[in-house]
Order: structure tokens, then sequence, then C-alpha cells
């Protein structure tokens, strides 16, 4: 709905203007007048006007020169000229200064009624226009901002081996995330592992710190080569280098890993690793990613390293694509191997070795079948918390010269390796709780000095991998369950001891003391000396 403004220095012409016409039929709602020019600015800046009828020919300022002055303050209002002379020159200047129609005296009602109504179909379609483009613009912005999930989620995927990316598929997404990146980039992925942090923050702390590491990795890395730096599905943080002519050689980008290392523990309290890998192309990520997995969780002996895939002998298992070659559900063949569905399993495996069979075989189709067994291995060991090398020795895993020779010889290594592989899962399920209890008892024990890199090295796990594996078994961080196991005994010792709250501290390994109180409180929510006087002989 629509506001209108009549303008005329003769007062009956406005008031049969304002009252012999249906207004509200055609979309206007507010009628206002004025019988000057002067008049006319008051209104249109007390007012939201929309449309102007207005005479040219007034005593002192014409209407021309209203329009002049509406342009200049109220550009999205409408103006429409009626006058008693045919000046071809009245018309012309006030087309040039953009009316929207010039009516002839005598103007019928019916005449004004149709202009108007032409005026207020303008204004919904520009306004219709401006919504639209405003709304869009607000979409862009969202969209800008999202882009950097969006592409995030596309790499989990792609590492995860979540969605099977044929080059088709793979420029569809490209195009429709607007991602950097061509089908044949070759990416370098680099894993981040953060090993330890040297002072016992909260879990809220740990993700904060977390979030810095990742911002300072954008500035080291992606400061000499275009990429992304993102967190795969367990949360791990991995840079990706999309790599061209200009791309870093492996000297310099270990000297950046290197600063990186050495910024994360001068300014992040944290030890930190980079596990680089080869750069490879999308479809064949996830058998790197996998690698730099297995290489971070069997090292047990190096800390604060820049460490490379190709100088430590992991098998790089491509994720080459099996679909051309055979018809394989990746999801299905999934589930049942994680699920230790034997005989289902190697029931898929016998049909699709028949299909094979019964198309020519090349030594690519051979390689296909034997990378995605590799890679579905991998996967759900890692799911599990198992190195693949733990779940099917270093001499299955590294058979692909003698395992691809023949269709014979790839289809008695993978029921080897897939027989190995659930029979593994079945015998050990309960290892990972024994290495968590092991953990716990070990924090009792060590209560004063305990620290992450000591618990891996009691159980012979590493640091990192350890980290995220107590997460996922007890549900809590690590390092919040050794604050909590340290406040708990703090409890013990200032209800059934009498020993000073500073020595306590110090028995539990906080030196500072203004530290220790803000654990506890932070923790318990009141102090220790209030917790010692509400709770001392009544617990215990």
């Amino acid at each position: 709905m629509y506001n209108l403004l009549v303008v005329d220095d003769e007062k009956y012409a406005v008031e049969a203007i304002l009252n012999c016409i249906d207004w509200p039929s055609i979309g206007v709602t507010g009628l206002f007048s004025a019988y000057g020019v002067n008049a006319a600015k008051e209104k249109l800046l007390a007012e939201p006007i929309d449309i102007i009828v207005c005479d040219i020919e007034m005593p002192g300022s014409n209407g021309l020169e209203l329009l002049g002055w509406v342009n200049e303050h109220k550009p999205d209002t409408v103006t429409i000229f009626f006058t008693g002379h045919a000046n071809f020159a009245y018309a012309q200047q006030a087309l040039q200064l953009g009316s929207f129609d010039y009516l002839l005296k005598p103007v019928k009602h019916k005449q004004i009624a149709e202009v108007v109504s032409r005026a207020c179909e303008k204004l919904r379609q520009e306004r219709d226009k401006r919504h639209y483009t405003e709304r869009y613009e607000k979409y862009a912005k969202l969209w800008e901002t999202q882009k950097p999930l969006l592409w995030e989620k596309f790499w989990q995927d792609v590492l995860g081996a979540r969605v099977i990316m044929t080059e088709e598929k793979l420029g569809q997404v490209i195009e429709a995330y607007g991602l950097p990146v061509a089908a044949g980039t070759r990416v370098r992925p680099i894993l981040l592992s953060v090993e330890e942090f040297r002072e016992a923050f909260s879990e809220r702390d740990e993700e904060i710190l977390e979030y810095a590491l990742l911002k300072s990795a954008e500035e080291m890395f992606l400061d000499r080569s275009p990429g992304c730096v993102i967190r795969d599905a367990g949360g791990i943080l991995f840079v990706l280098l999309y790599e061209d002519e200009a791309a870093m050689t492996l000297h310099d980008l270990s000297a950046v890993c290197q600063a990186y290392v050495e910024a994360s523990s001068k300014y992040f309290y944290c030890r930190l690793s980079c596990y680089v890998g080869e750069a490879d192309t999308i479809g064949d990520l996830p058998g790197t990613y996998h690698a730099l997995l297995e290489m971070e969780q069997s090292n047990v002996n190096e800390t604060e390293a820049v460490l490379l895939l190709r100088d430590h002998g992991f098998v790089h298992g491509g994720a080459r694509q099996t679909r051309e070659a055979v018809a394989i559900d990746w999801a299905e063949w999934t589930v049942l191997f994680e699920s230790g569905k034997k005989s289902e399993l190697l029931e898929r495996l016998n049909a699709a070795f028949k299909e094979l069979a019964a198309q020519p075989v090349t030594q690519e189709s051979l390689e296909a079948v034997y990378y995605f067994l590799l890679h579905m291995l991998y996967h759900v060991s890692h799911r599990k918390g198992w190195s693949a090398k733990e779940v099917i020795g270093g001499k299955l895993l590294s058979g692909e010269s003698s395992a691809t020779r023949t269709l014979a010889r790839l289809k008695s290594w993978a029921e080897r390796l897939l027989t190995a592989g659930m029979d593994y899962f079945s015998q050990h399920e309960g290892d990972h709780h024994a290495n968590i209890e092991k953990v716990k008892k070990y924090i009792q024990t060590h209560i004063r000095d305990v620290n992450r890199e000591d618990l891996a090295a009691h159980v012979y796990l590493n640091s990192a991998y350890l980290s995220r594996l107590f997460k996922k078994e007890t549900g809590i961080s690590l390092m919040d369950y050794i604050i909590l196991a340290k406040i708990n005994q703090a409890k013990i010792l200032l209800t059934e001891t009498s020993q000073k709250i500073s020595d306590i501290g110090e028995t539990l390994g906080y030196e500072n003391f203004s530290y220790f109180g803000k654990i506890f409180k932070k923790t318990v929510g009141i102090s220790p000396y209030e917790y010692r006087k509400r709770y001392q002989g009544i617990v215990g």
C-alpha cells in the first residue's frame, strides 16, 4: 500500500483529486496535500510519500524545481505532473528530470487513477526487485561465510571416502561449492598432531588453543601455497596444499613445518608434530590420509618432529575407483567388515570375483579391487582405534606386487585380509578398555607428575592418538580426567587431613597456590578453604 501527495496552489483542485477517486482500489491508502512547493517539501520530510501528483505552474517555485529537490532528497518517490499548457519544453524538461508521466489539463479523474495505478505497479516491481536483491545479497554473504564449512565437509567426505568421487561428480561438486581447485589438482595433506599441552588445560581451553593452532596454520602454510586447513571427521587438524608449478619444495615445506612446530610450542603451550604426505590426486587422497594416520599412531618415540611419509615406508593405498571395474557397494562392505559378518562379506567377495572373471582382466582392474579393500581396512581399523599393521600384519599390508599378479592371487589375498581383520577385531574387542583402565590406574598412582607423554609411553601408544582414544572410550578428555582425579584427591586431603592447603596443592603438582585455588573453584564451585570449612569432619 502506498502514500500519495497532491500538490497544487488551487485548493479546490487538490480536494477534487483526493475526494473523487477510489484510491484504496488502486493500492493508495495514505492521502496528503500541499498548496505549494515549500509545503510539499515539509510534507515529504515529515511523511513517507511514495507518489506525488503535482501541478507544474505554481506561484514562486514550480513543480519542476520540486522534482529536482525530490530527486536529490527522496529519489525513490515517483512524480506525476499535470499542467494547463501544452508546452513541449515543459514536457521535455519533466521527462529529462525523471517524472513518471505528464498529463494535460483538464485531466479526467479516471485518467489520473490509471496513471497512479501504473505508478503503484512500478513501485511494487521496484520494491520486489530491491527485496530480492537484498535477500540475494544477504544469502550471498551467508554463502561466503559458510563456504569454509562447506569446503571442510567436502574434504571430510573425500578423506573418509564417504563419497566415491568419480571425475564427473568431482567436477559437479567443485562447481557447486565454488571450490578453488580443478578435478586434476594434486593435493598434499599434512597431519598436525597435538601430542601434549604443557599445562593442565580444561577441554574447553584446549579447544580454544586448537582453534588458535588452526588459524596459525592458515597463516604460516597458506601464505606460500594455496590450500586450506580443516579438521577431519575425528577432529584432527590437516593442512591440504593445492600443488601447482609454484609449489614449495619438500625442503621449504619442511622448514615451514619446523617453524610451525616451534611457534606452537612457544605461543600455544603444546608439543606438536607434522606428518607430511605425498601430493596426490583428489580421488587418491584417502590412501595417503590413512597412511598418515597409521604413521602418527605408530610413532611412539619421536616428538615435536617433522616426519615425511616417503621416508617411513608406509603403504600408500590410493582410493582408486573400483566401480568401473566391478560393482562393489562401499557402504555395505564396510558395515559387514566392521560388524564381523564374515560369511556375508566373503559371499559378496565371491560374487565380485565372479563378475571380474566374466570380463577381460586388466592390471588396472586388479589394482582397483586391491586398493579398495586396503582402504576399507585402514578406514575400519582407525574407526575401531587400531593400527592396520597391528590388525593384519606387515606382510599382508605390503603385498601389492604379489597380490595383483593374477585374479586368483588377488582373491586369495583378499580372503586372508578380510578374515584376519575380522578375527583381530573379534579377539581384541576389550583391549581398548584394558588400556584405558591401565591409564586410569597410572594416573592415580602418579597423581603429582602425570602427563600425556608418560601415559602414552605406559601403554605403548602415540600420545595424540591416546588422547583421542580416551575421549572416544570415556566421553571425557584425558586432561579433564587428570584434573578431576587431582581435585578428587584434593577433596580427600582437605577433609581427612590437617595439611596446609598450599601443601595439598603442591602434593598434587600445583606449585602455584593461586592456580590450584582457581582450578579447584572452577571444578568444584567453591574455594579449597570454603570446601574444608564446609565438609571437614563430615566427609569420611
